[in-house]
């Protein structure tokens, strides 16, 4: 298969997160998440598409987060090297980057523990075992358990949870748009890392993709340092985008 456009990318990238935050478009130029519940600059964010225009895209999405009291931050491409150092002039930091991978060979499941997949896991294990691996608390249980209720409805989503023996130990979003299948929410609780969970999971979604015809392609933040971790499971690199930030 062709490899998919970096437009096609990016909108099953804004279409999976509008689930979790509100979205505002600013028309092909970019759009806006913000998130009451979510405080975090990734769920906050100006996502730039096009390079030319960025001063009035990010304007645009100034003033709305301003408006909230809410730190700018924005993504940018790599390739948009002006854009960039622009920002930077204007008193932008890069906080983070986000490499956007592509499947290219089968991720093979490697580890110390038996691991089964559910394909439908209750609302509540799911969203338990994402905030115990992301976040390292419950607190936002009831909020992400309402929206996981609203996934398990859409056609377009398949919610994976890794069980190790009687234990919930990690789980994974697929998110579909056309020729696509977007991996999302890849996490393992503390106490099972190292074991091969992840690869487990990424397997039965490099499975699922294949025996349905799309292209699997996932993020990885280097914050994260999950970078190495997919190259070695047949991932490769497409592109990357810059977080930047400043104070409003």
């Amino acid at each position: 298969m062709e490899s998919p456009s970096r437009g096609a990318l990016e909108l099953n990238e804004a279409r999976w997160w509008s689930n979790w935050a509100n979205l505002a478009w600013r028309g092909a130029s970019g759009y806006l998440l913000t998130s009451e519940s979510f405080r975090e600059p990734f769920f906050n964010r100006a996502c730039i598409l096009n390079c030319n225009g960025v001063g009035a895209t990010v304007a645009w999405a100034e003033g709305k987060l301003r408006s909230r009291d809410t730190v700018s931050t924005v993504t940018v491409f790599d390739s948009c090297n002006k854009a960039a150092s622009g920002l930077r002039a204007s008193g932008y930091r890069s906080i983070d980057t986000m490499t956007v991978l592509l499947s290219s060979s089968p991720a093979t499941p490697a580890g110390t523990a038996r691991v089964t997949i559910n394909e439908r896991p209750a609302p509540d294990s799911w969203t338990r075992t994402y905030l115990e691996a992301f976040y390292g608390d419950q607190e936002l249980m009831p909020h992400v358990t309402a929206i996981v209720k609203l996934l398990q409805k859409l056609k377009a989503v398949t919610l994976l949870e890794a069980m190790v023996g009687e234990e919930t130990a990690g789980v994974l979003a697929i998110f579909r748009t056309v020729a696509l299948a977007g991996v999302y929410c890849v996490g393992t609780v503390p106490e099972h890392r190292r074991k091969g969970v992840a690869a487990s999971l990424l397997s039965e979604a490099v499975t699922i993709a294949g025996a349905e015809g799309r292209h699997l392609f996932l993020q990885s933040l280097a914050s994260d340092g999950t970078l190495r971790y997919y190259l070695k499971r047949g991932f490769r690199v497409l592109y990357s985008k810059q977080l930047l930030s400043k104070e409003n």
